[in-house]
């Protein structure tokens, strides 16, 4: 009997922390599926992978600053921060690592955006003369270049991070005597409120990063219902968003 050769193991130091912080301290079944086909994609490939939770903070950027914080203590290369609502599928999330290992310090997904379904929190850059999108192409990675991208699934590099520290406040934490980088933080600029990852990403692109978006990827935003969506095909088509009833939901990729 032939012995059964194992998966392909890549040739990289990355380690990946996978970060969720829970409000209502409870996470949607899609969630959990993704997650537990996301980590075995990992384990195959030979890719470390740890996970962090932050619990029942009502205050969503001072959840992520706590997640935050934990992984620029450890030894993880990349954090993504995925909200505990969403349902994406594995190949775009490799997808995301692949464009990570490359060198893309953030890699971003879209996805309806509860109560717009039709909108997906994304604003892509332009070419002023020919209207194309602008992005790049690096080893079949294709990504684009955003001026703002929605915050529930991204991929964060350590190098994002201390990119943008000179640009970010710190703050104290008595409760764990401990002084937190304040990455994420609701904040009002030039009279309109911005929501705590505009603010990162502002911070960051002011010290000279780029917000990249990889497109497609199909995420379903999980409520009562499901909207699910794929900018890729968006972008190509025109068509938006398509509800789904989670009653039918299964799992596996699409």
């Amino acid at each position: 009997m032939a012995k059964k050769k194992d998966a392909p193991k890549l040739k990289t130091p990355y380690k990946l922390a996978i970060c969720t912080p829970f409000y209502e301290v409870k996470a949607y079944s899609p969630y959990v599926v993704s997650l537990i086909q996301s980590i075995s994609a990992l384990v195959k490939l030979g890719i470390e992978w740890e996970y962090y939770e932050v619990s029942g903070d009502s205050y969503v950027d001072r959840a992520k600053n706590s997640l935050v914080h934990r992984f620029l203590e450890g030894d993880a290369t990349h954090l993504l921060m995925v909200d505990s609502d969403m349902y994406w599928d594995i190949n775009g999330f490799m997808r995301m690592i692949r464009a990570a290992i490359e060198g893309f310090e953030i890699v971003a997904a879209a996805y309806p955006c509860k109560n717009n379904w039709d909108f997906f929190g994304c604003h892509p850059k332009f070419d002023p003369e020919t209207k194309f999108l602008l992005g790049k192409e690096v080893n079949g990675i294709r990504v684009l270049d955003m001026d703002v991208v929605p915050g529930g699934f991204i991929l964060y590099s350590r190098e994002a991070f201390e990119r943008a520290r000179p640009n970010l406040r710190t703050y104290y934490d008595p409760k764990n005597d401990i002084t937190i980088l304040e990455a994420f933080r609701c904040n009002v600029e030039n009279d309109i409120r911005i929501g705590e990852d505009v603010y990162f990403q502002q911070r960051y692109k002011e010290a000279g990063g780029i917000v990249w978006l990889e497109p497609d990827i199909t995420i379903r935003h999980i409520g009562v219902r499901a909207w699910e969506g794929n900018y890729n095909h968006y972008l190509l088509t025109g068509e938006m968003s398509t509800e789904v009833d989670p009653r039918t939901f299964q799992g596996g990729n699409k």
